[in-house]
């Protein structure tokens, strides 16, 4: 045997060693974790989620209105590297599956179906926050608790309350800053200065303008 037969023939030798296995996933399932069979999702974000398989490189995901067996739309068919998937769905009836693949072999899909009714957010942009307490340029005293309140807004979510020094405007401190769920918020032991204080109506989309007024702590 020449020098170049013997090369050759160790070249196939080691190139076989090389050859790596890949492994049958074709019986295995991938484990569904949300949305589950018959959900019903008040939101138009959905996320998509199941379990890692083991020797998957890969998960293939569809979506299909209203169902796969009658469908009237695939609105994703997509591959993905991760165990979730984000994405904006409009109210309707969905079914959706996910199955693992890698460069030989591919599970059978796991399938489950679910309902969008996601609530239209309300545009509260324009509406103005009615402040009712307390009044505007009311004079307290330094060992007061002053009762701030306001009119609920409808479709508002939460308030933003603050507080400013001496105004917001010219603010040399925001001393108060917070969110409520209420319409109503107390502050006790002021210290002696001019203050303003407002508040805006948010929900998860939109946000009104502040509505501003102001007061003053003396001794």
């Amino acid at each position: 045997m020449n020098y170049l037969k013997l090369a050759a023939l160790l070249i196939v030798v080691f190139s076989c060693d090389d050859i790596i296995e890949v492994e049958d996933i074709s019986q295995k399932t991938v484990a569904v974790l949300a949305p589950t069979n018959n959900s019903v999702i008040a939101n138009s974000t959905v996320t998509f989620s199941w379990g890692a398989l083991n020797d998957a490189d890969q998960y293939r995901l569809q979506i299909s209105t209203p169902t796969f067996s009658d469908a009237t739309q695939i609105v994703v068919d997509s591959l993905v590297t991760s165990t979730s998937f984000t994405t904006v769905l409009t109210s309707n009836s969905y079914e959706w599956r996910v199955r693992a693949e890698n460069t030989g072999y591919v599970t059978a899909f796991s399938t489950q179906n679910f309902l969008v009714e996601a609530t239209e957010i309300v545009d509260i942009s324009e509406k103005i926050v009615a402040l009712l307490a307390p009044a505007n340029t009311v004079v307290f005293g330094s060992t007061d608790t002053i009762n701030f309140s306001w009119d609920p807004v409808l479709e508002a979510d939460t308030y933003s309350f603050q507080i400013a020094i001496p105004s917001f405007e010219n603010a040399t401190e925001i001393i108060k800053n917070e969110s409520t769920t209420t319409s109503t918020f107390s502050v006790s032991n002021l210290e002696v200065n001019s203050y303003e204080w407002r508040v805006r109506a948010l929900n998860s989309t939109y946000q009104t303008s502040y509505s501003t007024q102001n007061f003053t702590v003396e001794e």
